[in-house]
């Protein structure tokens, strides 16, 4: 008897760590899925508008204490690389998944 407690309480704890696991991962891809257009946004500026402001920050002609991350080349293709990454994890993972 105890046996079947214990099996069946050892399964209700990995169904109840699942579920939370799955719906904080339904969440987050929701975000991320929201968050194209955006990136499509980062990359067009990346592609055209950023050296400009890379060069009037040379200048001197942006504020000192502004957060200008996005002017520095690593932030932005380390943001494009993780995505990648993400992208192949999510895939792989998918496959183990089916």
């Amino acid at each position: 008897m105890n046996d079947i407690i214990d099996r069946i309480t050892k399964m209700e704890n990995i169904l109840d760590e699942l579920t939370t696991v799955v719906e904080k991962s339904d969440k987050a891809m929701n975000e991320l899925a929201e968050s194209l257009n955006d990136l499509n946004t980062l990359k067009t500026y990346y592609e055209s508008q950023y050296m400009k402001d890379v060069m009037a920050d040379k200048r001197n002609e942006i504020p000192q204490d502004l957060k200008r991350g996005v002017l520095s080349e690593d932030a932005v293709y380390t943001l494009l690389t993780d995505l990648f990454e993400l992208s192949n994890k999510m895939e792989k993972l998918s496959k183990k998944i089916k």
